[in-house]
């Protein structure tokens, strides 16, 4: 068992492969959204339940990966868990908004989602 920075390896790589996994879905489904072939409302509506679960999972991901980095910063400050902490608040911020944006739209369109 393998420790990075005196967190043990095996909680944090599940946590940034679940990450990076939503990530890619998240950025994915936002690229097929914004490109709007004619896709019918059903189908857009699909894709705002996609993203909005993608984005939810990398805020609640990104949140732990933040209070391991903290911990991590805590017990061995290093450039490397600062960064860690950044990129955790910068990604725990665009699930966020990504969840409120998918909120306003399906307010405006009246909770047809």
């Amino acid at each position: 068992m393998k420790k990075i920075h005196g967190v043990k390896s095996e909680h944090i790589s599940p946590a940034i492969w679940v990450l990076a996994l939503g990530f890619g879905v998240s950025i994915i489904t936002l690229a097929v959204y914004l490109a709007e072939q004619g896709y019918s409302d059903e189908t857009l509506f699909f894709l705002l339940a996609v993203l909005r679960y993608s984005s939810f999972l990398v805020c609640i991901c990104s949140v732990y990966m933040l209070i391991v980095c903290i911990i991590s910063t805590i017990r061995r400050p290093s450039l490397l868990s600062a960064a860690g902490i950044f990129l955790s608040v910068c990604s725990a911020l665009y699930g966020a908004g990504i969840i409120i944006i998918d909120a306003v739209i399906i307010f405006i369109t009246g909770g047809n989602g």
